[in-house]
């Protein structure tokens, strides 16, 4: 009997996605800097890394590139011009330029201390570790649990002090394999509503969080809770338009002007202040 192969941990699956995802978007950005930058691997996913970096082989020498890795040997494939150094932990590893690191467990503070330093985590889902990173400077993060078909869950967060990235990160987390048997669940959603992974999400969560801080400012613009959308929600920003669109069309919440497609300007008002004055930006 042929033995059975067996499948492939769907969160790691989705997880290297996301994060190869990114680390495209993140080196392409580095390699215009004269600094150039540094990736700190504590996961299992250095070959992958090594096959992003490989694709911008023509720039590593007139720009530099380190890789750490932590806890384990490097493996080959590096390609060249591309400086590879192991640590055996993680408070042996300084870096005082752009740094994105995956990390898989606890971290020393100092690491993730600069305005141009990132983190990808790996973790227990249940325990948000988003304060902890913004205490230490990195003011934009995201938490989303993976969740398996089989219900076992895995947390990731990011975190960054560019809500530009942020905005970038998010961009791939929506365009991870939608195939994987993942679907990913906002920790911050009381109803922890399972979202299959789509370019075009399914976006009643995001309309509930929405319609909860429309309902907490009174009103707001749409630019406001788009920025909202980014820093405290799983979602894109462009995602708000198409779930205050709806929340509108459901008589859940005003808008002015009551006419024409939402602008960044259009101002939206909690339902219960709807026949009031929005334009204030607060309720009565």
């Amino acid at each position: 009997m042929a033995e059975r192969v067996g499948r492939p941990d769907p969160h790691g699956s989705v997880e290297r996605d996301v994060l190869v995802r990114y680390l495209d978007a993140w080196t392409a950005t580095v390699l215009r800097s004269p600094r150039g930058g540094t990736y700190v691997e504590c996961g299992e996913f250095a070959a992958d890394a090594f096959r992003v970096f490989g694709e911008f082989a023509d720039r590593l020498a007139e720009h530099p590139l380190a890789v750490v890795l932590v806890g384990r040997p490097a493996p080959g494939g590096a390609p060249a011009g591309l400086a590879v150094r192991t640590a055996g932990d993680l408070r042996e590893v300084e870096v005082s330029g752009p740094m994105l690191a995956h990390l898989c467990g606890p971290w020393p503070p100092g690491l993730v201390r600069g305005k141009a330093h990132e983190v990808l985590l790996s973790a227990e889902p249940g325990t948000d570790h988003r304060d902890r990173l913004r205490a230490a400077g990195l003011g934009c993060a995201v938490a989303v649990d993976l969740v398996a078909d089989d219900g076992t869950a895995r947390a990731l967060v990011f975190a960054t002090a560019d809500s530009r990235h942020l905005a970038t990160f998010k961009t791939e987390l929506w365009a991870a394999d939608e195939f994987a048997g993942i679907r990913y669940r906002d920790p911050a959603d009381a109803e922890g509503t399972l979202v299959d992974i789509s370019l075009t999400p399914q976006l009643l969560p995001l309309r509930r969080a929405l319609l909860a801080e429309l309902d907490r400012r009174g009103a707001a613009t749409v630019a406001e809770l788009q920025r909202f959308t980014l820093l405290e929600t799983i979602y894109r920003p462009e995602d708000a338009v198409g779930a205050l669109t709806a929340a509108v069309a459901a008589g859940q919440a005003g808008r002015e002007p009551e006419k024409g497609r939402l602008s960044s300007r259009t101002i939206l008002s909690a339902a219960r202040w709807a026949s009031g004055s929005p334009g204030s930006g607060a309720a009565p």
